[in-house]
Order: structure tokens, then sequence, then C-alpha cells
């Protein structure tokens, strides 16, 4: 029992040492060799901190793109329905309105101009949501500039973290004479045994 419960602990302390080392980069190895290469470690590492941040701001900014251009087209369709429906209540509102002159009584008069209230508060819902469609369109408008604003930034931090993780390799090899990035990959490669 004793036995079982030492490997199980040594287990464990196996496995959570493997979980926190550190990630195999060329940050790591740079910063292995010592403390003259450490800016060129820490130029990467800002690099790669560069590219991650920039992909998600191109993450962000295509789906604000994708939405600024859903909510343009549902608003162009409420306001194409809109126009429809306040034309519609609009000539019915004045082809009854025509007949208000043939009431023979207070009764009929007074049917007559519910019916033609019911009619102006269609036409009114006609002309609401008209507006609504174009509140939708000017926010769809927003959030595609927004969009488009944060997938240009995205970008140019993308390069631009490239480009310093690149400079950051390119000063290792003149420094240390070699090719840290080649040696990273021959000593990444599968050992079979």
């Amino acid at each position: 029992m004793r036995t079982a419960l030492c490997c199980l602990l040594l287990l464990g302390v196996i496995s959570v040492s493997g979980c926190s080392a550190t990630p195999n980069t060329f940050a790591s190895k740079v910063k292995s060799e010592g403390v003259q290469h450490l800016d060129l470690s820490q130029q990467w590492e800002q690099g790669d901190k560069d590219v991650k941040t920039g992909s998600e701001q191109l993450r962000e900014g295509r789906q604000l793109v994708q939405e600024g251009n859903l909510e343009i087209r549902e608003g162009e369709r409420l306001m194409a329905e809109a126009q429809l429906a306040a034309e519609r209540h609009r000539q019915t509102f004045q082809a009854f309105a025509s007949n208000l002159q043939g009431a023979q009584s207070g009764k009929r008069a007074a049917e007559m101009l519910q019916k033609l209230e019911d009619i102006s508060d269609l036409w009114e819902d006609a002309d609401e949501k008209y507006l609504d469609g174009k509140e939708l369109i000017e926010d769809g408008n927003t959030k595609l500039a927004e969009g488009e604003s944060a997938i240009e930034q995205g970008q140019s931090l993308v390069n631009s973290g490239r480009n310093r993780m690149s400079q950051a390799e390119a000063k290792y090899q003149q420094r240390a004479g070699k090719g840290l990035v080649e040696q990273m990959y021959i000593e990444e490669q599968p050992r079979n045994f």
C-alpha cells in the first residue's frame, strides 16, 4: 500500500512538472543560453505577443464587419417593407377618407372615423418600421467601420510582430554565428529508438 502511494505521488510530481515546462520557442531557447541575448528574447516575445494581439483584433474586426453587413441588409429589408406598407396604408386612408362625405348618421361617421384611425395607426407603424430600418443601417455602418479599422490595426500589429520576431532571430544569428531556428528544428525532430 505504501509503495503504491509513493508511486502515485511520484507520478503526480512528474505530470505536474511536465505541465509547467516552458514552451519550446525561440525566446525560451535564447534565454537558456544566458543573459547576453536577453534583449533578443524580449524582442521576440514582444513580437509574439503583438502577433497574438493582432490576430485577436483581426478576428474581432471580421466579426464586426460580418455583423455590420447583416444589420445593413436587415435594415434595407425593413425599409423596403415599410415603404410598401406605408404606401398601401396611405392609399387605403385616402380612399376611405373620400367616403366620409357619404356618412348618413353620426354613428356611421364615428365608425368611419374609427376605421380611419386604425388605418392611420398602421400607417404610423410602417413609418416607425422605416425609421427602425434606417437606424439599423446606421448601426451596421458603424460596426462595419469599426470592424474595418480593427482589421487594419490587427493586420498592422501582426506584420510588425512578425518583423520583430524575424529581426530578433536575424540578430541572434549574427551574434551567435549560427541559426538557432535550425537548431530548434533539429532538436525537435522525433527520435525513433
